[in-house]
């Protein structure tokens, strides 16, 4: 085993000492993606603060700005950042806060036990 100081290899993470943005929640709901008056039914897999990995029904154009719709969120100013068949990542064009609430209170116990 080589004792180079300059290791390739990242230290685990722990949970709770990673970024609260980078979390991303499983989803699966069901969304719809808008773009120049076209309106494109979709599954959110899962989503974080910062964008969200989506099935669509068809293909879309990458130039296009894009408007996630979905239910009891408001409109989701987003860009496609890449696309793989059927699969869609998207970034936001703003950070979602609504995200960070919905995982801390999936996540941290002390707020379930808080909602109830």
């Amino acid at each position: 085993m080589s004792t180079r100081s300059e290791c390739n290899v990242r230290k685990l993470r722990r949970s709770g000492t990673s970024s609260p943005t980078g979390r991303r929640l499983r989803a699966n709901w069901p969304a719809e993606l808008r773009t120049n008056g076209q309106k494109t039914h979709c599954v959110v897999m899962d989503v974080s603060s910062d964008g969200a990995n989506l099935i669509v029904e068809g293909p879309l154009s990458g130039d296009a700005p894009l408007w996630l719709i979905v239910e009891n969120v408001g409109p989701i100013a987003a860009q496609m950042v890449w696309q793989e068949e059927s699969r869609v990542g998207l970034c936001f064009l703003e950070e979602q806060e609504w995200v960070l609430q919905v995982s801390k209170q999936r996540f941290d116990p002390t707020a379930w036990l808080e909602s109830r």
